[in-house]
């Protein structure tokens, strides 16, 4: 009767759990998902006004190069979020909105050059601050050793 309600004669071995995944490191999650914008702009590119897919190519570029310098001088976590919220959020939904909408032509091209400049020039703002916090970063430690040893 033991096999009634599943139970069975001898106790089944105990199943180790599987190994955990390892987490990615920021870059490397980041640069996957620039990576996977980059092709889906390639791919929709068609789809998209000229003007659009420059605008695109000029962003993730940009991107591209600030996930680069997050190797030698890691992100504050307000860079990171600020990053990933272009890369996972903002890019793909303005992106998608466009291609979901069913608007005149030129009034949806016109809305999503307007939308994707105004996210050009976030990024733009968040590089020059990076770059500033890296000079500033710098200043700090030279004084330092100035201080110190000087």
């Amino acid at each position: 009767m033991s096999w009634l309600f599943g139970r069975s004669k001898a106790p089944a071995a105990p199943v180790s759990p599987a190994p955990p995944v390892p987490e990615r490191s920021f870059h490397e999650d980041m640069g996957a998902r620039a990576r996977a914008l980059l092709g889906s702009t390639r791919q929709s590119g068609g789809h998209l006004p000229v003007k659009a897919s420059i605008q695109l190519f000029a962003m993730l570029d940009l991107l591209a190069d600030l996930l680069e310098h997050t190797t030698v001088a890691p992100p504050t976590v307000d860079e990171q979020i600020a990053i990933e919220f272009m890369l996972k959020d903002y890019i793909p939904s303005t992106v998608n909105a466009y291609l979901a909408s069913r608007a005149a032509p030129e009034v949806k091209d016109a809305q999503l050059v307007s939308q994707l400049q105004l996210l050009l020039d976030r990024a733009h703002s968040m590089a020059r601050a990076v770059y500033a916090h890296d000079s500033a970063q710098l200043e700090i430690n030279g004084r330092f050793l100035r201080e110190k040893f000087g």
